[in-house]
């Protein structure tokens, strides 16, 4: 652009466009139709391109010239790994994760559940399902499976919020509780080579491969499990998807057969934030015909990429028998989520637990209400109040 006769650079446009209140903004949803890739700025300041149609965040999320790993980085084992060293290292980590022993968890997620439910029924209603169900569960579960004791659960959410945190890129705070958790969880590998027992950190460290991983390679792999896994917020966004849509919770109630084709569309439907995490790209690329060059930043958001219409007919639609479903909630490629069928259990136990124990679940605050966390990159409910 000239002005004058001189060129000036349009300034970019500051991402996220809206505070998130639960729902995409119209002029996000808007782009993945006719802009699927542009310039933007996040709110720690870094210029990214904003990637949102599906087949192109499907590209950013598998292709090899995205990287996780921070630009120079020297290649190091470590969670957000690539390449090769990606690959050994996910064999290792899958092969724990296999369905009869994610199976074997339910008995165990629907004891903790109902455990959860029952506080929630001797204290309301109303009850917020947030701090009485989303909130605690997941931290319950992972410690659970990774074998780690859950009394240590208020020093895990407190690392959370700092290495979730939109505005700590880069800072003494996050780097200070990465290292901490790290070494936290060095220390229980240690402890489980030297006992090990019947959970995850155990069978990863009796596990003989052909590749000699360190304690501090495998914790790597717990660190990934437990930031995945220790927020399920696809639960409380469930319960208000289904508020909103009362024929669809109705048809739900009369048919709870559906509940897995509800859980795969409240998974592809909902949002808990407009943000993801950042890669950097390793060559040159051209996305959607945007050329995009080597060292620049990109975010692809898989849940803008969820409401393509070119993948999913009528996008904006909330139905639950939907299928085929392929959504991008849990990832895409070779960083598809380990997690996702615990992930996916969690959801599907709590809201079946819900509307059996409930017949009348309601919420307690008109729905548009709801206050949403804007200081973690995956959002979601601060509190959902609810009735019976």
């Amino acid at each position: 652009m000239k002005v004058n006769g001189v060129t000036s650079v349009e300034p970019l446009p500051e991402y996220p466009f809206e505070p998130f209140r639960g729902d995409l903004p119209d002029r996000l949803l808007e782009m993945v139709e006719t802009q699927p890739v542009t310039r933007v700025r996040l709110p720690d300041g870094r210029p990214v391109w904003l990637v949102v149609g599906h087949e192109e965040v499907c590209t950013v999320l598998s292709d090899a010239r995205f990287s996780r790993l921070p630009a120079g980085h020297n290649g190091h084992r470590e969670l957000n790994m690539d390449g090769q060293t990606h690959a050994q290292m996910r064999r290792l980590a899958s092969r724990p994760f296999t369905v009869r022993r994610i199976a074997a968890y339910r008995p165990r997620v629907q004891e903790l559940v109902d455990g959860l439910v029952d506080q929630m029924v001797a204290a309301g209603p109303p009850a917020d399902v947030v701090s009485g169900l989303v909130a605690p569960l997941p931290l319950l579960v992972v410690c659970e499976v990774l074998g780690v004791p859950d009394t240590d659960r208020t020093r895990f959410y407190r690392w959370l919020v700092d290495i979730n945190s939109v505005v700590g890129y880069g800072s003494d705070g996050l780097a200070s509780s990465l290292a901490e958790l790290r070494a936290y969880l060095v220390e229980q590998v240690v402890a489980k080579r030297a006992d090990p027992g019947d959970d995850l950190l155990s069978a990863w460290v009796t596990d003989r491969t052909d590749h000699d991983f360190t304690d501090a390679e495998i914790a790597e792999l717990a660190m990934g499990v437990l930031l995945g896994g220790i927020e399920i917020n696809a639960t409380s966004a469930g319960l208000r998807a289904l508020f909103l849509h009362p024929e669809q919770l109705a048809d739900l109630r009369a048919h709870p057969e559906r509940l897995g084709t509800a859980v795969e569309e409240i998974l592809r439907y909902t949002a808990v934030s407009s943000m993801f995490r950042v890669q950097n790209v390793l060559a040159d690329v051209t996305l959607a015909g945007t050329p995009i060059p080597a060292g620049d930043a990109v975010m692809a958001v898989p849940w803008a990429a969820n409401r393509d219409p070119v993948a999913f007919p009528d996008p904006h639609a909330f139905r639950i028998d939907r299928a085929p479903n392929p959504h991008l909630t849990f990832g895409f490629g070779s960083h598809f989520c380990l997690g996702a069928a615990l992930g996916r259990m969690q959801v599907e136990v709590s809201i079946a637990t819900l509307l059996r124990r409930f017949a009348d679940l309601a919420p307690a605050i008109p729905l548009d209400e709801i206050p949403w966390r804007h200081d973690r990159v995956n959002g979601g409910i601060a509190a959902l109040p609810v009735t019976w």
